[in-house]
């Protein structure tokens, strides 16, 4: 080990997601002023490998994380506005991204369960698409920058999962495959799993409404994933979907101009 590292090791590594996104984005910012791994590493005197590291996180010290940002001509304060917004950044997807995901279901399909955190393999292991077509969809993915590979193999999303599909592309995506597979349920079975209310909203209550739906996604996750981790029962995926529409029109239907 050289005589750097030894000075400016840590015993703890930068491992978190917070700090995974500070440390991309100090890479950002020496690239953007000319610096790369290797003119860093002649400059700190360490071999190429140890730099390495270092703008991974692992051995980093806070006084070298210091010195690497000035070389960068910025802050850690900077460092850790920069990461908070390539992370709302992340949350976001263009057009053509949504457009893409909606014309293949086999993609989406990928794409969605790396988004809940599954691995691709699951969509062969449950929904039986081949793992060379699942491969397949993550090498397109990852081109529409919708995902990361991850060391260890691991494929991550570059999407959050509370991201709220409302766009155009998604919405006729849904028309046209998911309204279909929610209408032909048979609610009259005794395992069907379904719940009715019917209320009177203003449309401060109808926004309240609208976040209400937003937080059930969240807590549905939340539960999804304790029970993913907190049982060995076997599973099955299900679709749920929470909607509201006006009234009026299914008890008056031939007066339509108030849907």
């Amino acid at each position: 080990m050289d005589q750097q590292t030894t000075m400016n090791s840590s015993p703890d590594d930068i491992t978190g997601e917070e700090g995974q996104a500070m440390l991309a984005a100090l890479r950002r910012a020496l690239k953007g002023a000319g610096w790369t791994q290797l003119k860093l590493a002649e400059e700190f005197g360490v071999a190429s490998a140890t730099m390495k590291r270092w703008l991974h996180g692992r051995g980093l010290s806070f006084q070298t994380l210091e010195r690497l940002c000035r070389f960068a001509d910025i802050t850690i304060a900077d460092l850790a506005q920069e990461s908070h917004v390539a992370e709302r950044e992340r949350n976001q997807l263009t057009l053509a991204q949504e457009k893409a995901l909606t014309e293949d279901s086999g993609l989406s399909t990928v794409f969605f369960l790396i988004v809940n955190d599954w691995p691709p393999s699951e969509a062969t292991e449950y929904f039986n698409i081949p793992p060379d077509d699942v491969e397949r969809h993550v090498k397109r993915l990852e081109r529409l920058a919708l995902v990361d590979r991850r060391p260890g193999g691991r494929v991550r999303a570059r999407l959050d999962p509370a991201y709220v599909w409302r766009r155009a592309p998604m919405r006729r995506h849904f028309d046209r495959v998911m309204k279909p597979y929610f209408l032909s349920m048979d609610f009259g079975r005794a395992d069907a799993v379904f719940g009715v209310e019917t209320i009177k909203l203003s449309p401060l209550g109808l926004a309240r409404l609208r976040e209400r739906i937003e937080q059930f996604r969240t807590e549905l996750r939340v539960m999804a994933r304790q029970d993913r981790f907190g049982t060995v029962l076997p599973a099955d995926w299900y679709a749920v979907l929470a909607v509201a529409r006006p009234m009026k029109p299914v008890l008056f239907p031939e007066d339509q101009s108030s849907d």
